[in-house]
């Protein structure tokens, strides 16, 4: 059996990810929009959070299978700032 040092590159092309980066990257949007959903509920009277709110369930409904982390990322940047804005109104998810 051989084994790679530690030192030795590995091309990720054959390591097996890209057949499931499209299923994660699934797994996170669902996230995502689980995440907005719970927020929504708490957000009725907060027009402020409101807005980050749909701004996140647009970006987690426009990643596709060849999205990158940084596509998730600012689909949960909104969500942060709809959960700040929130926070700021001294209100807390239980």
């Amino acid at each position: 059996m051989t084994t790679l040092r530690h030192s030795a590159a590995v091309n990720r092309a054959d390591s097996g990810y890209a057949l499931t980066q499209p299923v994660d990257n699934y797994v996170l949007a669902t996230r995502v929009v689980h995440r907005a959903e719970t927020l929504l509920e708490a957000a009725a009277d907060f027009p402020q959070a409101i807005a980050h709110i749909e701004a996140g369930f647009e970006a987690a409904l426009s990643l596709t299978a060849d999205s990158t982390w940084v596509d998730v990322r600012a689909a949960r940047q909104h969500l942060d700032e709809a959960q700040a804005e929130l926070e700021r109104h001294n209100y807390r998810l239980s």
